[in-house]
């Protein structure tokens, strides 16, 4: 009997399974993620930021982002106002179709607080990214990015420097 049941739940379980794994592949092939990299910390420090570049094949929104090393992670953008930097906390971030956006050094960043431990150059840490699409469904996907230290920092600052900064 017990047996006879299991095999009656076994289509239902392959079709669960298979609306899922499509749902993985689904958030991969909209947006994609190139290079994300976290800034390396020093002992006692417990602050970091994550850089990376997303283009999406449609219009959608990043809604939240979660980290295997913090339980904060926002999203901020930075300009200058009046010849003072300013950064400030951003609620979501919209991603047209087909635009690559740069979270990078002096622009928009993800903000790891309260870190879980210091974070040391090759390290990799976790993200695992939300997004919305304009008819309201959410989609995860996983990031995994590369811990890079100061004098991969200095190199990465140099090439932000050279590259166009674009507003939203």
């Amino acid at each position: 009997m017990i047996e006879r049941h299991r095999l009656h739940l076994l289509p239902f379980s392959l079709a669960l399974l298979l609306m899922i794994v499509s749902s993985i592949t689904q958030a991969q092939d909209i947006v994609s993620i190139q290079n994300p990299w976290v800034r390396a910390t020093n002992p006692g420090q417990n602050i970091s930021a994550g850089y990376m570049t997303m283009t999406s094949t449609q219009d959608v929104t990043l809604i939240r982002v979660k980290s295997d090393v913090t339980e904060s992670v926002e999203m901020h953008s930075m300009k200058m106002e009046n010849n003072v930097m300013k950064m400030r906390m951003l609620d979501s971030l919209a991603l047209s179709l087909g635009k690559p956006y740069k979270l990078e050094p002096g622009g928009y960043h993800l903000m790891l607080f309260d870190l879980k431990k210091s974070l040391s150059d090759s390290q990799t840490v976790d993200f695992e990214m939300t997004f919305k699409n304009n008819k309201g469904a959410e989609f995860t996907q996983k990031v995994k990015a590369i811990v890079k230290g100061s004098e991969n920092n200095h190199q990465q600052l140099q090439q932000s420097d050279h590259e166009h900064h674009h507003n939203h």
